[in-house]
């Protein structure tokens, strides 16, 4: 099961079901596989559990929002330093959710490699530690309260890093101990009434961004030994409120602590501190160190609406948007007329956005939003200036303002975050919850400002991340196409427009596509072609995957996945004009000999695919008779096999052979003849790879293997 049922008042020999619970977590722990969730019941876990209690890498404990589920309890755990007397062990990935933790021998809860996630979680009445990261792990710690915890509320020992986010350390010896060589991010955090709120010791490089630690009854920041925090610099503010009855900062450690943005008392610091001045310009959705200038690329009028335009997604009117993974953003906009290609049928997806062309979307996208402040006039934006009046209505809306200096810089690039930013501050966005950054993997380049604006970006799908919808790069230049999809998401999020289905929007929790469920047969070998971005859906949001595929689409799917060299001297089709959408993949195809044409020089680039031509076409393309010379017997796999033209029966052989056939729905029956299926090709051009080595193996029961 799933989710395996755990109640106080359950039993053991149960089936873990809602209605038939078992009775302790020890139980449900031993079943539990990685994505399984334990979900407990109100009540206390206590005398009946083994502790420590073990969360398996991937197993998710859960309680509910009133946090009534107590785990009590203690069993000893073996570490480098000794025997600590532990209540729950956390394994890579692992997560605990909305539980009470309470261990009045010893730990709450430990860590000690991998990524667990821990959060909305209360751990009170620790003897030692509420909780102790160990090793090299790299754990998320976020919105969980500790309370009367007797050394700290966390510690930090090794080499461990990880994140310490939205949490409540009070009462405790100290909040937050980092030791060893230990390099956290420590961002948003209360401390209240402890005896240290941060204690950083040894050479301990923690970063600490937008904390508040007060009413500490010494000190509010401590640091010893080599140990060098990070407590703000002048272009990363820390924002970092520290107060002690007794000081503000005690520096005991031998290197002087660089201070900038932070809330310290002068008079209430010991040791070396160096004061640093701010260097963030007036909006924070800018950097004070810009990447360099660029000229603002002009916006001709848009290709010829007259084209021919074919229905799925990876079409375009523009010629260097043909499978490209922005096509379905960039044309939706281009129907509604805000964004324009060249005269020459491009688009130039990858060319960075400047300032001023920022702006001049912005203000085209969202012309009903009302000025929230009044203007200003910019020194280094001319009234004649191409942009001037976009940059004024986008300025006085509160998508973008200017420098402390009072210039604009309209030609300087945007970055990602700062776009994020802006539109998410324009839109009024509500701030979002760091937990939703756990979907990045660079999420600690965001900068402290714009963690809730990315945040809650993240959560109302306004982020559009190619090739990897887990990576960020949130300091890099934004180009015309991530600008394209990001204005498309606002729209979205403020109804303006529908809603697109894309692999590379990041949320867990929202299907790739409306009809492709993990139980259709072929979503293993779809969904990584779709996040290379060499296949598509519709716009719509749906893939259709049993649906015909035409040969030109074959074409632009064979080209995305091989990028195949020439073999041949080029022909012309008769029905395959120079401005036809898919020309030149077809034609790339074709010298590649993965796909030919007719004898009366045709092509049919509309016309549904066979399975015998898209079997054909990959043995061809891909010289797989080399690979594997063809067995004749082979096609004694299917009843059908006397359907296979003698022509084509070495290829259909050698595809056998490699596993390179699906036969949905019945296995035995090959009916080559018939029109192939976009889940059919997928799963052969995926299983192409396979042989390639370039993706590993993905096992069907459809999948004809000798």
């Amino acid at each position: 099961m799933s989710v395996l049922y755990v109640s106080p008042v359950g039993q053991d020999s149960n089936e873990g079901s809602a209605n038939f619970p078992l009775a302790t977590i020890t139980h449900a722990l031993k079943q539990a596989r990685p994505g399984n969730i334990v979900q407990l019941a109100p009540g206390l876990y206590k005398s009946a559990e083994d502790f420590p209690l073990n969360v398996p890498a991937g197993v998710t404990v859960a309680g509910d929002a009133t946090r009534a589920a107590t785990i009590q309890g203690s069993g000893v755990v073996g570490t480098e330093g000794g025997q600590r007397n532990t209540a729950v062990v956390l394994g890579d990935r692992a997560q605990l959710r909305e539980v009470t933790v309470t261990n009045p021998e010893g730990i709450g809860i430990v860590t000690k490699e991998g990524a667990a996630i821990v959060i909305r979680n209360r751990v009170l009445g620790c003897q030692e530690h509420g909780a102790l990261i160990m090793g090299t792990a790299q754990p998320f710690f976020s919105e969980n309260e500790f309370d009367s915890n007797g050394l700290s509320g966390l510690a930090m020992v090794d080499k461990a890093k990880g994140e310490i986010r939205q949490n409540q350390f009070k009462r405790s010896g100290d909040g937050i101990a980092i030791r060893a060589q230990c390099a956290p991010l420590v961002i948003n955090n209360q401390f209240l009434e402890n005896r240290c709120g941060i204690l950083v010791t040894d050479y301990a490089r923690p970063v600490l961004r937008q904390n508040q630690a007060k009413s500490s009854q010494g000190t509010g920041l401590w640091t010893q030994d080599r140990a060098q925090p990070d407590i703000g610099r002048p272009q990363d503010l820390g924002g970092n409120w520290l107060e002690g009855k007794t000081y503000d900062v005690r520096n005991d450690a031998t290197l002087p602590i660089a201070t900038a943005g932070n809330q310290i008392t002068p008079t209430k610091v010991k040791g070396q501190i160096a004061y640093l001045p701010s260097e963030i310009p007036d909006e924070a959705a800018v950097p004070s160190v810009l990447l360099g200038n660029v000229e603002p690329t002009p916006l001709p009028a848009p290709a010829s609406e007259s084209e021919p335009k074919n229905t799925l997604s990876l079409d375009s009117r523009f010629n260097d948007l043909v499978g490209h993974w922005s096509a379905p953003f960039v044309e939706t906009l281009a129907e509604k007329g805000l964004v324009k290609g060249f005269l020459n049928g491009t688009f130039k997806p990858d060319t960075q956005v400047t300032r001023a062309q920022f702006a001049a979307l912005i203000a085209a996208a969202f012309p009903d939003i009302e000025a929230k402040r009044s203007g200003k006039v910019f020194p280094d934006v001319a009234r004649d200036f191409w942009a001037a009046k976009a940059i004024r209505q986008a300025q006085t809306k509160g998508f973008i303002s200017g420098f402390p200096d009072g210039s604009f810089r309209p030609n300087a690039p945007m970055t990602r975050v700062q776009a994020i930013v802006a539109l998410v501050s324009g839109l009024q966005l509500k701030d979002g919850r760091s937990e939703a950054l756990l979907v990045y993997t660079d999420r600690a380049q965001v900068p402290s400002y714009a963690i809730e604006p990315v945040a809650a970006a993240t959560e109302k799908q306004l982020v559009v991340n190619y090739p990897d919808p887990g990576t960020l790069r949130p300091l890099i230049p934004i180009t015309r196409a991530e600008t394209t999809a990001f204005v498309h998401q606002a729209l979205v999020a403020v109804n303006k427009t529908p809603r697109i289905v894309s692999p590379f929007i990041p949320d867990a929790d929202t299907a790739s596509f409306t009809d492709l469920s993990s139980r259709h047969w072929a979503t293993d070998y779809i969904e990584p072609l779709v996040q290379q971005g060499w296949l598509s859906g519709f716009r719509d949001g749906s893939f259709r995957p049993d649906s015909p595929m035409t040969r030109a689409q074959f074409a632009v799917l064979l080209v995305g996945a091989f990028n195949p060299a020439a073999k041949r001297a080029p022909v012309r089709f008769k029905d395959v004009p120079d401005s036809f959408w898919g020309a030149d993949v077809i034609q790339q195809a074709y010298r590649a000999e993965f796909i030919s044409g007719f004898p009366d020089l045709t092509f049919d680039p509309d016309f549904p695919l066979t399975k015998l031509q898209a079997l054909l076409a990959l043995v061809s393309g891909l010289d797989l008779k080399d690979k594997s010379p063809p067995k004749m017997d082979s096609l004694q796999a299917y009843t059908d096999g006397g359907a296979v033209p003698n022509y084509a029966k070495e290829a259909i052989a050698s595809a056998t052979q490699l596993s390179l056939v699906f036969n949905h729905p019945i296995t035995t029956e090959l009916r080559p003849n018939r029109t192939v299926t976009r889940a059919e090709v997928s799963a052969m051009v995926y299983q192409s790879l396979v042989i390639a080595e370039r993706m590993p193996p993905v096992t069907s029961r459809y999948q004809i293997k000798l």
